[in-house]
């Protein structure tokens, strides 16, 4: 049933909208998947009725959010068995921004992804912060616990795992680490939202925190440049 869910294209762009784990309303999700308000309810129903949403209100307004990580998992396979299923842009040049700034750096629910995200990932497992077996290690410990970063000694969930990203073909780190690593950078100002709401940007005082972690090559070439 959440594979049917899933397979219906306005549902599946509603699905690839709320992947960057904030609470949207019905009319904003409409407005991505391009179809009314009232067929947007509609689809919205289901996917709470099938457990893929959570419904949140607020007095009169109704928000939904991905229900969990294992839902943002499965959407993040379907943009990459389908790639039509994925965020559509036209070709005008805010359409041509927003697919640049989401291939440089966005989010992928809780974590990064694009060229930001996979070269942090092999950052990490290049200063052996992340073992060959997807562990982290003492070094990484330490080096979250440097920046801030409390780690529970019994995670609820993996600490890192590979997550295969869509535009960039590689693997970027998901999991808790890379999920707390995520939060801190955008609270910290490291990291600000984009024009598309999934998109980031790396400022000027995130690049310099990078470049003081040792992590100065996770910029590549061109990242939080403006367009």
């Amino acid at each position: 049933m959440m594979a049917k869910a899933m397979g219906e294209p306005s549902r599946a762009r509603i699905l690839v909208a709320l992947m960057d784990a904030r609470a949207w309303t019905a009319t904003e999700l409409a407005g991505c998947a391009g179809i009314s308000k009232g067929t947007a309810t509609t689809h919205l129903n289901h996917l709470v009725d099938v457990g893929l949403l959570d419904e949140v209100r607020q007095g009169r307004h109704r928000y939904v959010r991905l229900k969990n990580q294992g839902v943002a998992d499965a959407v993040e396979a379907l943009v990459r068995l389908s790639p039509s299923s994925g965020p559509e842009f036209p070709s005008t040049y805010r359409g041509r921004r927003h697919q640049h700034e989401l291939q440089r750096a966005r989010t992928c629910y809780q974590h990064l992804a694009g060229v930001l995200g996979v070269n942090l990932c092999v950052l990490w497992q290049s200063e052996g912060f992340i073992s060959s077996g997807w562990e982290l290690t003492a070094q990484g410990f330490a080096w979250a616990e440097s920046i801030g970063l409390r780690l529970p000694t019994k995670p609820p969930r993996p600490l890192v795992r590979p997550c295969l990203d869509w535009t960039e073909r590689l693997d970027h780190a998901a999991g808790l680490l890379p999920d707390l690593f995520t939060g801190h950078a955008l609270s910290s100002g490291w990291l600000k939202r984009g024009s598309h709401p999934r998109s980031v940007v790396l400022t000027e005082l995130g690049a310099g925190q990078l470049a003081g972690f040792g992590l100065a090559d996770a910029l590549g070439a061109g990242i939080g440049a403006d367009l």
